[in-house]
């Protein structure tokens, strides 16, 4: 379910600076968490994007 109520589908390929999301991409891409917010503002909110992005540095 997505986490805005007006929203369709599911939100599983959005990431966002909720901390919750930030931890998890920490785990999964071992980043620092300075790191993984800087991700999220540089790619935007795909995650496909953002896991690109941190693979690139």
């Amino acid at each position: 379910m997505a986490d805005h109520p007006k929203k369709k589908g599911r939100d599983r390929d959005l990431v966002s600076d909720q901390e919750h999301e930030v931890a998890y991409l920490m785990r999964t891409a071992k980043v620092t968490r300075q790191k993984a917010l800087q991700a999220i503002r540089e790619a935007g909110s795909n995650r496909d994007k953002v896991m690109e992005y941190l693979g690139k540095q």
